[in-house]
């Protein structure tokens, strides 16, 4: 992922729980949601917040969900982009969030806020970084995912990279 030029990546681990910073300021961006009516507190925010077609920081974390979690959530997920932006000179409308893992547990924000900040000060566009970054984000994946090409466009060379989670719960349709 971080093969493309202006990407920087970082991702850190504390026992059970991981987390992942990828930057690229002021970039374009689109997404694919799940078709569920039940959606975690990450998915809220950053549903909303890509309308503005703008993300500069994704931070996803793993091990825990932020699912079934009500105003509690919300509230975890808007004190981590906040916590995020004053680390940065991100805005927060800039700044989309995941999260994956168990369900019906409140964020432990002693864990993720620490693994933000550490996370934020490894920012680094170096393979270690794209690869600490994908394995930040693994729970019950064996192995981690991240991937680099390029090829030519009108005559032009174009990157792409990226990190993705393993999941084979999200059939039928985007539905979990």
């Amino acid at each position: 992922m971080c093969a493309v030029e202006g990407v920087r990546a970082a991702g850190t681990r504390e026992g059970k729980y991981g987390l992942a910073v990828i930057e690229s300021k002021g970039s374009n961006a689109s997404a694919v949601f799940t078709s569920n009516n039940v959606v975690a507190a990450p998915v809220i925010h950053t549903k909303e917040m890509i309308k503005g077609g703008k993300v500069s920081l994704i931070v996803a974390n793993s091990g825990n969900a932020n699912c079934f979690t009500g105003e509690d959530g919300i509230a975890d997920c808007d004190k981590t982009i906040e916590f995020a932006s004053g680390l940065t000179d991100i805005p927060s409308n800039e700044i989309a969030t995941a999260s994956t893992g168990v369900i019906g547990r409140k964020m432990p924000m002693d864990i993720i806020l620490p693994l933000v900040e550490e996370s934020i000060s490894k920012l680094d566009n170096s393979v270690q970084s794209s690869t600490d970054a994908a394995k930040s984000l693994m729970t019950t994946d064996t192995y981690h995912k991240e991937f680099a090409v390029e090829t030519t466009v009108n005559g032009e060379k174009v990157r792409i990279g990226g990190v993705t989670k393993g999941v084979g719960m999200i059939a039928p349709n985007m539905g979990t």
